[in-house]
């Protein structure tokens, strides 16, 4: 990434954005509402409620409404390594849950995704601290290196210190971030004496209150974004509110005082993301299709199992040849898709439909700039070769809830399809309801309450009405309710004597 400028827009309090823009193209976003703060990364002393072997996991209460999920996978007992998995070599010993978890204990767990639903938050006993330049693993004894540094010199530097801060530590687990490549071991050591002070804090909270109860609480979205995202590439930190400029300056101060001069407030009237022109660039992450620059396309369509994206070519129509222009439409959507899965936080199962290519290097040439373009996603990720379909699979693992999630709610006319029924099924639903009900010998008034473009549809259809009212010796009232959406119709049925014997609604 080119010299970028991190945006924090948090003057209005119900709202925190934080945008990371190169060369006026918007690369990351975080949005937090006050309504749905995150408990991801907090830690709690819970009790185990339940054990079910069935499903390898235990619930644990954490003082919510809910208690949280543990599934066996992310069970670790103190100390423990597990031996690493060895193709050809014999299995790993199975683990179980009930013989990991019993009724009852108290531990200390970490959340790592949000209640959602009628399902409570998801947890782990794998206790994670993370730092500006270190994550310390306190349960876990293990020093390790992010992938993301390849210079052999470097890993090899810091794999020594992180070794001799464990062994300092009593054998503390360490994994090093890749914001450390480049930094001095004075400023490691600051942040590994920094997290070790944090954790002691941690366990102390921990062995003083009685389950369930709160020992740790991640920092607010700010905080949380620079501490993770600052890069050496970053220019400027441009915040518009200055409580938030002050509490950001002391975090430079204290971690990276090197930076402290990056940091500046904003007061112009104008508003900080229109000022950098970025907000017509976020409303379209709502969007299904993406226009590519050359006239191509990206259309994404999430569904419960998976999220599909389609390529289409569009107006690109400038290469001599199909196979050309499949080959430079996908190199381009290739990049856009993975901008989009990080700017989303589409996680789960993506498949995506490029454009048919015969060429066998043309197919190498977009999976090698799925994997390049990867490399800028903090997100775990698995990108499986191209299919003679021109089909590619990719598994993301997803961190934070996504922009629409947090901004928007399902359609309560369509229920989230973006589909609704048009006036002519819904009239004929109508008749055929209002058929079935006076057939009942208790029911004398049947009474719908319908939209008003449905209502106008069903005088078009007064003669069906008026027969059944014959045929049956009843009454039927249309009533017209304006604010009710065109794909809800509510009954009401009266007796003879006038009480209403039911209501339901179609």
């Amino acid at each position: 990434m080119n010299d970028a400028v991190m945006l924090v827009n948090a003057v209005e309090k119900e709202e925190t954005r934080i945008a990371l823009v190169s060369e006026g193209r918007l690369e990351d976003f975080h949005i937090e509402r006050a309504s749905r703060e995150t408990l991801v990364g907090n830690i709690y002393k819970g009790r185990v409620e339940n054990v079910h072997p069935s499903l390898q996991a235990g619930f644990v209460n954490i003082g919510l409404s809910r208690n949280a999920f543990l599934h066996v996978s992310e069970v670790t007992r103190p100390g423990e390594v597990r031996p690493p998995r060895r193709r050809g070599g014999p299995p790993r010993p199975k683990r179980l849950i009930q013989n990991l978890l019993s009724v009852g204990e108290e531990l200390l767990v970490q959340v790592i995704r949000d209640e959602f639903g009628e399902k409570g938050p998801s947890v782990t006993t794998e206790i994670s601290l993370p730092g500006r330049f270190l994550v310390l693993t306190p349960l876990q004894p293990l020093a390790g290196i992010s992938k993301k540094i390849l210079d052999p010199a470097q890993r090899n530097r810091l794999r020594t210190l992180v070794r001799s801060f464990s062994q300092e530590a009593g054998g503390i687990g360490l994994i090093v971030r890749t914001a450390s490549a480049e930094t001095a071991s004075d400023d490691l050591r600051a942040d590994f004496e920094f997290l070790i002070r944090m954790w002691r804090a941690v366990e102390a909270r921990a062995r003083s209150q009685a389950p369930p109860a709160l020992v740790y609480e991640e920092t607010d979205l700010v905080l949380r974004t620079v501490r993770d995202f600052f890069a050496p590439a970053i220019t400027s930190v441009v915040v518009d509110d200055r409580a938030v400029h002050d509490r950001l300056g002391e975090f430079f101060g204290n971690i990276m005082p090197s930076s402290r001069d990056r940091l500046r407030l904003y007061e112009e009237a104008t508003p900080l993301f229109h000022r950098y022109g970025i907000e017509t660039q976020i409303e379209q992450l709502n969007q299904k299709s993406v226009d590519l620059p050359s006239g191509g396309s990206v259309v994404i369509e999430p569904t419960e199992a998976m999220t599909a994206i389609d390529v289409n070519s569009g107006r690109l129509v400038r290469e001599a040849s199909p196979e050309e222009l499949a080959h430079r439409t996908n190199l381009e959507a290739a990049r856009e898709i993975m901008r989009q899965l990080r700017l989303r936080d589409v996680g789960g199962i993506v498949v995506v439909d490029f454009i048919d290519m015969r060429m066998e290097r043309h197919c190498r040439d977009v999976e090698r700039v799925l994997r390049e373009e990867s490399r800028r996603d903090r997100s775990q990720m698995v990108i499986l070769p191209m299919s003679q379909f021109c089909l590619i699979q990719i598994a993301r693992q997803k961190i934070r809830p996504s922009v629409q999630a947090v901004s928007h709610e399902p359609c309560p006319a369509c229920g989230g399809t973006g589909f609704v029924k048009n006036l002519e099924s819904v009239g004929l639903e109508i008749l055929r309801a209002l058929k079935s009900t006076l057939d009942r010998p208790d029911v004398s008034v049947v009474e719908a309450r319908v939209s008003s473009d449905v209502a106008l549809f069903l005088k078009t259809h007064m003669e069906d009405l008026d027969r059944l009212q014959e045929r049956h010796g009843k009454r039927i009232h249309i009533q017209m309710v304006r604010d009710l959406p065109s794909n809800r119709v509510e009954f009401a049925c009266y007796s003879p004597a006038g009480e209403k014997v039911m209501d339901f609604v179609r």
